[in-house]
């Protein structure tokens, strides 16, 4: 893109020091790439269409940080919802009594349907939350070409001064600006890191307020058979709320080693195999 400074004067016959390769490669690139707000729909679209097709099972692990607590669990989706087991905390394996109160926590949870339903709405409404913040994405923002990093296509954005936030959580979204990497061959989105370019007012200011500057950053990626997840979440926001109270939103999650488990998974088979590592390799075969 050429960008012209103030008070310089455009004199054509400088476009013939150019050389006529750029001109080409310039125009290839320009007819080569779609609208770049008609690339994010169409990614969106399939990113939403793909997470409906897939109702696969995985085990893998996640590491949250926040302020207070740094904690690591291992995880098993099952056909009843996902099952955790807490196996580190503060940088240190569980010790003999913090394994027990694990192991009850647990036990408890499967003796316990009402438990069970409650903490699953939880996931659920997290997982719907995500999904529509993606659905937001074409119309909440517009969007140009920033480049490329290593084939994925780099769209620069910012806020679209007519989109109408429906919530707080798409009002505090729709104030971002930044990047988006996507993957062109297999339209997926790859990463999105976002900055608060101002002030968010909740109430005109006398419920509260984010301060700008505020960050969020995700990664997704491709981890087994086609299956795409977030392996990196990283939020720091700060602000006041309600009587002054601070609020510090830093949450840095690191979600890795995925593997594929049997789609029919009770929840107490999940349980099972997060208590005894040695059955996966059975686990695993059956997925084969």
């Amino acid at each position: 893109m050429t960008t012209f400074q103030k008070g310089t004067k455009f004199r054509a016959p400088g476009l013939l020091i150019i050389p006529l390769w750029v001109w080409t490669s310039l125009a290839t690139y320009a007819s080569s790439h779609p609208d770049p707000e008609a690339l994010v729909r169409e990614v969106v679209q399939h990113e939403v269409q793909m997470d409906n097709a897939d109702h696969s099972h995985w085990r893998y692990k996640q590491h949250h940080i926040e302020p207070g607590k740094n904690s690591v669990h291992e995880c098993v989706d099952t056909k009843q919802g996902t099952i955790c087991r807490r196996v580190a905390e503060d940088g240190h394996q569980l010790t003999p009594a913090e394994k027990k109160v694990e192991e009850r926590r647990i036990r408890n949870l499967l003796q316990n349907p009402a438990e069970q339903r409650k903490e699953q709405k939880a996931r659920s409404e997290d997982g719907d939350k995500a999904l529509q913040m993606l659905k937001m994405l074409p119309d909440a923002f517009r969007y140009q070409y920033d480049g490329e990093d290593a084939g994925q296509v780099r769209l620069k954005f910012e806020p679209n001064p007519d989109f109408n936030a429906p919530n707080r959580e798409a009002r505090v979204f729709h104030c971002m600006s930044g990047f988006i990497w996507i993957d062109p061959q297999q339209k997926r989105l790859t990463q999105l890191k976002g900055r608060l370019t101002r002030e968010v007012k909740f109430g005109g200011g006398f419920f509260g307020h984010l301060d700008p500057g505020g960050t969020f950053q995700v990664k997704r990626e491709d981890v087994g058979s086609g299956h795409w997840d977030t392996t990196l979440l990283d939020v720091n926001i700060h602000g006041k709320i309600l009587f002054f109270k601070s609020i510090n939103a830093q949450q840095h999650e690191i979600t890795e080693n995925f593997q594929r488990v049997p789609d029919d998974l009770t929840l107490a088979q999940g349980a099972s195999l997060l208590e005894k590592p040695g059955n996966e390799a059975k686990l695993n075969a059956a997925v084969q």
